[in-house]
């Protein structure tokens, strides 16, 4: 599991420093943000939504402890306080900071203090998994949603808005119709043995499409779909038959 973590600290050489110690010795931690105030801090927690914080104390007039209070009915984060000061250990655990460490930064004390975060945060993901599948129970057909593993969350995606799947290798592209697309670590079959009751139908052995997002069947070229958001998808020889059978019903 990765990580999103952002560093609060209001010296830049702190920051390159913790940076570099991450990427060299804590590879499950993916720094994606950085903040030289609490005030600017605010602003990237609140949009990236960061798993974990390495967070100063002392920050000019807004301290790390101040940046907590902020944002306290929004903690879905763990903390790491990174200070040169020890005064403030007492402090750090009243917090329920997962932990504290003193600069210059020890490796082995950064390590253990990513695999606690690690311990703290992973339960709660896989809760949100869980949470998502249950739901799912009491939706309709229209409401239907799927969680997809990133390399750094779990994504949700309402089916309705998939127009298709392409495999690569062992990992599948996911393209909705909003533009976005996603790159998965899971085989184009694990997504039909999901989805192929869901109105999606395998055209093709690397291509699995959303029924109700076909624009049109092209006969030119050997024949192919077209999709709502102008792709254009190969019809496979053996499939031929059941995909125009079904296109031609107008049923998924």
């Amino acid at each position: 599991m990765i990580l999103k973590a952002i560093l609060i600290d209001d010296e830049p050489k702190s920051r390159a420093n913790l940076r570099q110690l991450l990427l060299e010795y804590c590879p499950n931690v993916a720094v994606i943000a950085e903040a030289g105030s609490a005030t600017e801090a605010l602003k990237l927690i609140r949009e990236l939504k960061p798993d974990l914080l390495f967070l100063d104390i002392e920050m000019g007039e807004v301290s790390g402890f101040d940046l907590l209070k902020l944002l306290e009915d929004h903690q879905t984060f763990e903390v790491i306080f990174v200070t040169a000061f020890d005064k403030y250990g007492i402090q750090a655990v009243k917090s329920c900071a997962i932990d504290y460490l003193l600069k210059p930064i020890n490796i082995l004390e950064l390590s253990n203090a990513v695999d606690k975060a690690i311990r703290q945060i992973n339960p709660k993901k896989e809760n949100e998994r869980l949470k998502e599948l249950v739901a799912n129970i009491d939706r309709g057909d229209d409401e239907q949603r799927i969680a997809i593993p990133l390399s750094d969350k779990i994504e949700f995606l309402t089916v309705n808005k998939i127009i298709r799947l392409e495999a690569e290798g062992n990992y599948t592209h996911i393209y909705l119709d909003n533009q976005k697309q996603y790159l998965v670590c899971k085989t184009l079959k694990e997504y039909q043995e999901l989805l192929e009751n869901r109105q999606f139908i395998r055209t093709h052995q690397s291509h699995l499409i959303n029924f109700l997002k076909i624009s049109a069947y092209v006969k030119s070229d050997g024949g192919y779909i077209a999709m709502e958001d102008g792709s254009q998808v190969p019809i496979s020889r053996q499939k031929k038959d059941e995909v125009l059978s079904r296109v031609m019903k107008g049923k998924p």
